[in-house]
């Protein structure tokens, strides 16, 4: 997995014009360790082939996911939890693929220290976007994801793809939501 870069940029405040969410910070470094080792759980319990191209890592979760959509089931070793522990390891795998593809990185984001909307969820080198990816793939895996046609949709390759695209353009506000 790519190591997290950590800047001195953060934390950051933005004016309630200029983003959707007024703070920015970098990951403790206990929520970060927490992060990366519920992605490698995924890859252990997935049996998803180690890779560094983001592409090729959001293929295989897709793949996953869609498993889980058609049969209902997932590994043993998550019975005792619900379908969350599933949706955050699988969305925490999901952030390392658009660190890889993309460069983004993982932040905490909200209205303040104190009043986090997001504890962890990765964010463009230019905080113009964010995926909670856990909040993300539980959506997908909970049936709650709609499409146009009301059904519920296994984005993860299509957002994935489609962000080349989204971060050429300059959003209304920083850190939009991306999903």
């Amino acid at each position: 997995m790519p190591e997290e870069k950590k800047t001195n940029d953060y934390p950051k405040y933005y004016k309630e014009e200029e983003a959707y969410f007024p703070y920015i910070d970098n990951l403790s470094e206990d929520v970060n360790k927490q992060v990366l080792e519920a992605a490698q759980s995924a890859i252990r319990m997935f049996n998803i082939p180690q890779t560094q191209d983001g592409r090729e890592l959001a293929t295989s979760i897709n793949k996953v996911v869609d498993e889980i959509l058609r049969t209902g089931e997932f590994p043993k070793e998550y019975y005792d939890n619900d379908i969350t522990l599933v949706a955050v390891e699988l969305g925490c795998l999901y952030g390392y693929a658009l660190m890889m593809g993309y460069g983004w990185q993982w932040r905490k984001i909200g209205k303040s220290p104190d009043e986090l909307v997001f504890s962890f969820a990765v964010v463009s080198p230019d905080d113009n976007w964010v995926n909670p990816c856990g909040v993300y793939l539980g959506k997908i895996l909970t049936g709650k994801n709609y499409g146009i046609d009301g059904k519920n949709d296994n984005t993860c390759l299509l957002v994935y793809n489609m962000i080349e695209d989204h971060i050429k353009k300059q959003p209304a506000r920083k850190l939009t939501v991306l999903w």
